[in-house]
């Protein structure tokens, strides 16, 4: 089980990443 500390930072990772990774996606699907 994941602490609130834990879940939080996790969630803010998340949210880091979703831009490049969609960036990443909208550029493999252009080919």
């Amino acid at each position: 089980m994941l602490d609130q500390n834990t879940s939080a930072q996790l969630k803010t990772l998340l949210e880091r990443l979703e831009g490049p990774i969609e960036i990443v996606a909208t550029l493999n699907g252009s080919d």
